[in-house]
């Protein structure tokens, strides 16, 4: 029962590092007002939780000289250097040149798309509250655009879009306009 206090700490690291890595997951496709201070909560959490968890190492290891003791902290340590790489990775993820962006403002909400040079597009559907995006790849045939995905966000009724003057609508199979409503001004 000596190491009570040791697996508590372990096991709410382990709670909070899941949930951190699970929120900052998410929030890649999906972000809202809050999700900052949410991960930023969780974030707080870990740093209070690592920073009692090397208090107490600190203190076994004043006692027995032998370095095993830091088990929490090189696990916290892990988990910073995990983090930190899938932070890098989402940023690498929508780093390629966008060739081209058109959007579209309602009232309170936006849709844009951007079509980047590694063949892939980003589709965001934004409003007051928070953003989703929806990633894929795509094939540009003169001013035919296919995506590899229908229902982004569930606004898309058609994988295959099409450029008309300074617009981008979405087409069917015959390439006659799904929804005239619906459309896409290119900024660039």
């Amino acid at each position: 029962m000596k190491n009570w206090k040791s697996v508590l700490l372990f096991l709410l690291i382990v709670f909070v590092t899941v949930q951190y890595f699970v929120l900052t997951i998410e929030y890649q496709d999906n972000d809202f007002i809050f999700a900052g201070f949410i991960i930023g909560f969780y974030l707080l959490l870990f740093l209070i939780f690592g920073a009692i968890a090397l208090n107490i190492e600190l203190k076994k290891y004043r006692i027995s000289k032998n370095l095993r003791v830091f088990k929490l902290t090189t696990i916290s340590i892990l988990i910073v250097f995990v983090a930190f790489g899938m932070h890098m990775y989402f940023v690498v993820k929508d780093s390629s040149n966008i060739v081209l962006k058109a959007e579209q403002n309602f009232d309170l909400n936006y849709i844009k798309i951007e079509l980047r040079e590694d063949k892939t597009y980003k589709f965001t559907n934004g409003s007051a509250l928070g953003n989703s995006y929806s990633r894929g790849n795509y094939i540009k045939n003169d001013s035919i655009i296919t995506i590899d995905t229908t229902n982004s966000d569930k606004l898309l009724q058609s994988n295959q879009l099409a450029i008309r003057g300074n617009q981008i609508h979405m087409i069917d199979s015959k390439h006659r306009i799904v929804d005239s409503t619906f459309y896409f001004i290119i900024n660039n």
